[in-house]
């Protein structure tokens, strides 16, 4: 049972802190629109642009390289092992599994639908796949954003959550709050991303094996699985509603009785499956971030000491010159020249602390001059907005 807390610590600090670097990444955005849209990290928005792509060679407006390279990747992963970006990768799955461990202590049992009534509502996610996938082609939208609840949760706080996005806020708390007495509701019914990697995960090369053998009928696996399969009634878990969380394997009390197996019938652990995972998406990342094909932020065409203004006028220090200003803040040079007495055009070039201006009073000359024109200084490139759009 230590082995099992050692590797779910380790699981859960993998998701915890993709869901922080996503949550970082929407607020980052929220502040200076020169960071991308969450749509950019997200996998789906690349099947969305489908249509768009083969008919125009253009992603849907939100959507870019980035999410074809989340999607290609949790495709390769779901041919090695299924539908592993479900079980290792997917932030909303462990937001879920964080309501469900909750919802375990207060309730001490989980809620489950009849078998034939669970059958039937796990068909739900492929009408959501397809209804949406058939919208956003006809109308070249990202259709499913209103209703998404991961873009609400990336509006908690925006006055848009209860206009643009109350269906996806509903859908949010319905999931959080079903996951208290479910595992992943989402996941099992809703969810268009796990549909689609069903596709995949077919021809996955890993399985879960049961070793009929040396099972002593204690369904610990069963109970353990957030996806209610049936663990203990299979003899190869082949399931398209397996995510390889792993759950079942290590809180199997039995050696060698519950484990993964390639096609080859060759063993390997949980923890080569989580690794193997992880590692195929930071290999990709790391290379096409390298080569500049994934984009974390846009390059704004400005120098470093320049592009540090778009946060706003607090950021001017002695190191910029009067040419940065005018750049960033769109201040008209002639301002310049009548307040601080300016002769030569060389002068704009000059730092302020080679022109002997204090940064603070440059500062406040900025914002007197956006707060008489009734605009923000702050919310030039977005800043100041806590939209996730």
């Amino acid at each position: 049972m230590k082995k099992s807390m050692t590797f779910r610590v380790l699981r859960w600090t993998i998701l915890f802190s993709l869901l922080v670097l996503i949550t970082v990444m929407w607020r980052l955005h929220s502040i200076m629109k020169l960071y991308p849209a969450i749509d950019a990290f997200c996998p789906f928005g690349t099947l969305e642009s489908a249509w768009a792509l083969v008919r125009y060679q253009s992603f849907l407006r939100r959507v870019g390289l980035s999410s074809m390279i989340l999607l290609f990747s949790s495709i390769g992963t779901a041919v090695l092992f299924r539908r592993s970006f479900c079980g290792n990768i997917c932030p909303l799955g462990f937001l879920q599994e964080l309501f469900s461990l909750g919802g375990r202590r207060i309730f001490k049992r989980r809620f489950e639908f009849s078998r034939k009534l669970d059958r039937v509502l796990r068909f739900l996610k492929y009408g959501v796949l397809l209804t949406f996938l058939v919208l956003s082609w006809k109308t070249l939208t990202l259709a499913i954003r209103p209703y998404d609840p991961w873009v609400a949760y990336h509006h908690l706080g925006s006055g848009e959550l209860f206009s643009d996005y109350l269906m996806g806020a509903i859908i949010l708390v319905l999931s959080l709050l079903g996951s208290l007495v479910q595992d992943r509701p989402f996941c099992r019914y809703l969810c268009p991303m796990g549909a689609f990697l069903v596709i995949p995960s077919r021809i996955g090369m890993s399985r879960i094996i049961r070793n009929g053998n040396s099972c002593i009928d204690c369904n610990k696996c069963n109970a353990a699985c957030p996806m209610g399969i049936d663990v203990a009634a299979s003899d190869q878990v082949k399931s398209v509603e397996c995510i390889s969380c792993s759950e079942c394997v290590n809180v199997c009390p039995v050696e060698d009785t519950l484990y993964y197996s390639a096609y080859s019938r060759k063993k390997f652990s949980p923890g080569l499956l989580l690794g193997a995972t992880v590692l195929i998406f930071l290999t990709v990342l790391a290379v096409t971030t390298w080569t500049k094909q994934f984009v974390w932020k846009a390059d704004s065409g400005l120098e470093k000491r320049a592009e540090r203004l778009l946060w706003g006028p607090h950021k001017i220090k002695a190191d910029n010159t009067l040419v940065d200003i005018v750049q960033v803040f769109q201040i008209n040079p002639s301002y310049f020249v009548q307040e601080y007495a300016l002769e030569k055009e060389e002068q704009f070039y000059m730092t302020l602390e080679e022109l002997q201006i204090d940064p603070e009073d440059m500062e406040q000359r900025v914002n007197d001059l956006y707060e008489q024109a009734g605009l923000d200084p702050n919310r030039i490139y977005g800043g100041g907005s806590c939209s996730g759009h």
